[in-house]
């Protein structure tokens, strides 16, 4: 479970819950195959919370198609 940053942080730069679980799996798994995170944090040693921090900083866009 992803505590920090908050999840209603997170919920706030992607609309809804849905986008934010979606968009995070999508960039984990980018991270998994090519692991090169846009924030360069020690502490973030699985690709989900690197994913998340990405987010919250604003690293990474989503798209609504």
């Amino acid at each position: 479970m992803i505590q920090n940053p908050p999840i209603d942080k997170l919920v706030e730069k992607t609309g809804n819950k849905y986008t934010l679980a979606v968009g995070a799996a999508k960039r984990a798994r980018q991270i998994i195959e090519q692991p090169q995170p846009l924030i360069v944090n020690p502490e973030m040693r699985k690709p989900l919370s690197a994913a998340a921090y990405e987010i919250y900083e604003g690293k990474v866009k989503f798209v609504n198609d």
